[in-house]
């Protein structure tokens, strides 16, 4: 499970536009891929993404610090290619194109064919309270 590491500037016209109640794309298709560079805020894609398609994740939200403070998406993608190191992580807005939400780099997880990382995303509210 990871915080958000960067939300992309596309990613905060999202929250924007979904804090106006404004109709938006919910940004629950997960992609991964082999990049290495520190996300941000500019980033529109992963670095290098893998052969796999994106996945449709579950979204809901949780309490981490207050109640229903934290969006959370969550979900998995298997490996169906050939072995590699998946370094990077990346939550859109749809299957193919849309927008990049955030991106997250970590330490490289060596998949095989058949291969799963369930992969969970929360983007928790920090503003200070009274």
């Amino acid at each position: 499970m990871a915080d958000v590491e960067m939300i992309t500037n596309v990613g905060l016209g999202v929250i924007a536009t979904a804090l106006k109640g404004v109709s938006y794309l919910e940004p629950y298709y997960i992609g991964w891929g082999t990049g290495t560079t520190a996300p941000v805020a500019t980033d529109t894609t992963l670095e290098t993404a893998a052969a796999e398609a994106r996945t449709l994740g579950s979204t809901s939200i949780v309490t981490t610090n207050v109640a229903s403070d934290t969006y959370r998406i969550t979900g998995l993608i298997t490996c169906t290619g050939a072995e590699k190191d998946i370094t990077e992580v990346g939550f859109f807005t749809a299957a193919t194109a849309g927008s990049l939400f955030a991106r997250i780099t970590f330490t490289a997880v060596t998949v095989a064919v058949g291969d799963s990382i369930m992969f969970t995303l929360n983007v928790v509210n920090t503003f200070p309270t009274a």
